[in-house]
């Protein structure tokens, strides 16, 4: 949202000082979705957040699903409304296993979204600045190999249907524009909105069954 110019400077600095009053300066960019005070307060996203952008090819609807283990049923009324989803994994060490490997909810998020109906799958590796990765190959390479065979079991055609970029999404490296050479010299692929732009548009089925979404708290 930030990127795409959706919120303006003031905004965020608005964001950045709230953040920095409850201790947690890192999160003001959740902020922009996190609109509940008890979700800023927590720092969990709890409800489905909306929000809308526009790339010079294409416009796009978020709807910024939770994460965490206590709002999976929040996250189904999220995911079972999306024609693409966005896989977010931390490659920061420990992250990336605790979510993956340890109980963390990247599995069940991944098998829900194919069990849901979404086709496609972008994975983004995140916090490839964090000091424990340095934008590494090494790492990038070692979060893919791990998440392939499981998102094959799930049933996604990782040939068609999946793919994958590395981003810092705090400093906004490699999502709108491509990653500097100097900064991450080994990946010369596309940015995280170029990947979405160019992922084909998926077929319509107006006279298809209708399919509402009941979820019972």
């Amino acid at each position: 949202m930030l990127a795409t110019s959706q919120v303006d400077e003031r905004t965020i600095q608005k964001y950045e000082k709230e953040a920095k009053e409850k201790n947690r300066e890192s999160w003001f960019l959740a902020y922009i979705m996190d609109t509940d005070e008890e979700e800023r307060a927590k720092g969990k996203t709890v409800q489905v957040g909306k929000a809308q952008f526009e790339t010079p090819r294409k416009r796009y609807t978020i709807l910024d699903a939770p994460g965490h283990k206590n709002y999976v049923p929040n996250m189904i009324a999220g995911a079972c409304q999306a024609d693409i989803g966005v896989l977010v994994i931390s490659a920061r060490k420990g992250e990336f296993e605790t979510g993956f490997e340890r109980g963390g909810q990247t599995r069940e998020h991944a098998l829900l979204a194919k069990t849901l109906g979404v086709r496609m799958l972008v994975v983004v590796i995140n916090k490839m600045d964090d000091p424990t990765v340095e934008w590494a190959e090494e790492r990038y390479k070692e979060c893919i190999e791990k998440l392939t065979p499981f998102l094959k079991q799930c049933g996604y055609n990782m040939k068609k249907d999946v793919v994958f970029a590395p981003i810092s999404a705090l400093k906004g490296a490699n999502v709108m524009s491509r990653i500097d050479v100097g900064t991450c010299p080994w990946y010369a692929d596309k940015s995280f909105i170029e990947l979405l732009d160019e992922l084909p548009p998926l077929d319509r089925k107006p006279d298809a069954p209708l399919r509402l979404l009941i979820i019972d708290k």
